[in-house]
């Protein structure tokens, strides 16, 4: 089984997947985040968030890493799927890519520096 390099789009397909979890799983992520030592820690612990509350995306990944589709993935053996990851582990792309995203999750969970001004609206007289 042939497993295509790892792409930007699989970085924008991994914020939309953060972005379908729950309010509880992102701050479960977050907590994590600075508990792990490893972008490969840190890559386990989004991994197995999104797995557990959005299977069916995490299978589309999957699929579409070894040019499948997701009902093809079904049907092929039980291990595909951890072979998959293992593949990436082995190749180093999982480290960069989760390294990756998480340096957008840190930025992500920055206090914003911007500040917003009371704006009222109405009528003006000369």
């Amino acid at each position: 089984m042939e497993i295509r390099e790892l792409k930007a789009r699989d970085l924008k397909t991994l914020a939309k997947m953060l972005g379908k979890l729950q309010p509880a799983t992102i701050n479960n992520i977050l907590a994590g985040l600075d508990k792990k030592k490893s972008y490969m820690e840190v890559g386990v612990l989004i991994f197995r968030s999104i797995a557990a509350d959005l299977t069916e995306d995490i299978y589309a990944w999957l699929a579409d890493l070894i040019g499948k589709s997701s009902q093809e993935l079904d049907d092929m053996d039980f291990n595909t799927p951890v072979e998959i990851i293992k593949a990436l582990i082995a190749r180093g792309d999982f480290a960069n890519f989760f390294g990756q995203a998480t340096k957008l999750a840190r930025k992500g969970k920055q206090p914003s520096t911007t500040s917003l001004k009371h704006v009222t609206t109405g009528r003006t007289e000369k």
